[in-house]
């Protein structure tokens, strides 16, 4: 009877300390994934920020075009200013539904691939509305201008032009260089500036999680 108790008794402690290991890491995982979760947040409001950007240049800019529209150079710079303002708004739409859709009830591994795909998205959008900026300088001077600047300082767009093709063919040469196999840590370290703070923080707090439960 003894050697059943003692069987019993172990049994017993074999199940509390199950249920408290599972506990513990529910206690963690439910911690990280809210950390995750809080982590996305400046990303939130960054977009929506974005998004309303967008819709101001948007109502400002679309008035302009319609005003010259009989005006070549003035219709075509408030057009490309207008196109990007409207892409703004797809690209933080965008970027709001996919952090929405996340579902954190989720195994974590879902959960880590739903970032690796908002992440992708982040770096995709970021490089279309980062990047013309390189050109857009020279519509916003007209825009500003009213036009004037064609008239009175030409070259003044034309050279802004000039700065940002080569400040694109720079970019991609700079990138090309960085990703080199010889260079895999600075590559990885522009990935991650690229994808954001917010997104990288999410990411962390998973990777604790995969840790922990490997243990």
């Amino acid at each position: 009877m003894e050697l059943d108790d003692l069987k019993l008794a172990w049994q017993t402690l074999d199940r509390r300390l199950q249920q408290q290991n599972a506990l513990g890491l529910q206690l963690f995982r439910d911690g990280r994934v809210d950390k995750a979760r809080r982590g996305l947040r400046p990303l939130v409001w960054g977009q929506a920020i974005q998004m309303l950007i967008g819709v101001l240049g948007s109502f400002w800019f679309a008035p302009f075009w319609v005003a010259h529209r009989h005006e070549p150079w003035l219709l075509l710079a408030g057009l490309v200013m207008h196109v990007y303002c409207l892409g703004l708004i797809v690209f933080g739409a965008v970027m709001q539904a996919r952090i929405a859709r996340i579902d954190y009830a989720a195994p974590v591994l879902a959960i880590q691939r739903q970032l690796l795909t908002l992440r992708r998205t982040y770096v995709i959008g970021g490089l279309l509305i980062g990047l013309p900026w390189w050109f857009l300088t020279a519509p916003l001077l007209v825009v500003l201008t009213r036009g004037l600047i064609l008239d009175n300082a030409p070259s003044a767009v034309w050279g802004q032009l000039v700065v940002g093709a080569i400040g694109l063919l720079a970019t991609g040469g700079f990138v090309r260089w960085a990703n080199q196999p010889h260079r895999a840590a600075l590559g990885r370290k522009l990935g991650d500036g690229a994808a954001g703070g917010s997104i990288h923080r999410a990411q962390a707090a998973l990777d604790e999680i995969a840790r922990f439960e490997k243990e």
